[in-house]
């Protein structure tokens, strides 16, 4: 498979102060599933049809992060986030557009990134719910309403976590450490060895939760590293 690999400056750094973020991307409306493993693998995410990999210059602070699943052990705190949502249904379904997951996605981004950050529907679709790969939506409710949703990727050796959301309402739940725990146990359920977190920033308090997934390994220098601490 060939494709056209692109460099795109998006501007400054969403995560951290006055560096710029830098991507290798290019898109595709198929691909296969081994091969996006391997992209994984190697540091590249999924936003829609376009794959991506940061390649900022000077900065390599945004480490690829995943949890090796069947030897993950929940904290005290994390079981506690387990307790706390005992009351919370969780259902997958195929990735499609609904006003109800669009709805939340707008109170979630005005809530953490304010109005000017909120992409419209269309916008909502390309970036959500058009994929190359097989992709799912978990949504998570209470008494029947919705208070979260993630958009996974399955792959056959993994889930890969695109993106979630949820009510700023309910902040008070830890709904987003809630949502990578219901991820590893399906993991493990489909006896899949990996759950792809996304990015890991040293520093940015954003990611402080993904840290706390033990064990979990970082992708430094093209290698996985563990840590158990």
């Amino acid at each position: 498979m060939r494709v056209n690999v692109f460099e795109i400056n998006h501007g400054d750094c969403p995560y951290l102060p006055d560096r710029a973020w830098v991507t290798d991307t290019f898109q595709v409306p198929r691909i296969d599933g081994r091969l996006y493993e391997n992209l994984l693998s190697h540091g590249w995410r999924r936003s829609g049809n376009t794959f991506y990999r940061n390649v900022c210059p000077g900065c390599t602070a945004c480490l690829p992060i995943r949890i090796p699943t069947h030897r993950f052990v929940a904290s005290k705190s994390q079981r506690r986030v387990i307790r706390r949502n005992t009351d919370v249904a969780c259902t997958r379904r195929r990735t499609e557009f609904t006003d109800e997951a669009y709805d939340l996605y707008r109170a979630y981004c005005d809530a953490r990134h304010g109005p000017h950050d909120i992409i419209g529907p269309k916008q909502f679709a390309t970036f959500l719910v058009e994929s190359p790969v097989r992709a799912e939506m978990m949504e998570y409710r209470v008494a029947g309403r919705l208070v979260g949703v993630g958009w996974i990727d399955l792959l056959a050796d993994g889930i890969s976590s695109v993106y979630f959301v949820f009510d700023p309402a309910e902040s008070g739940r830890s709904l987003g450490t809630f949502s990578a725990l219901t991820e590893i146990s399906l993991a493990r359920d489909l006896g899949l060895q990996w759950v792809y977190l996304g990015f890991f920033v040293d520093g940015s308090r954003k990611m402080e939760y993904k840290a706390r997934f033990r064990p979990h390994q970082l992708l430094v220098s093209d290698r996985w590293i563990e840590r158990t601490e």
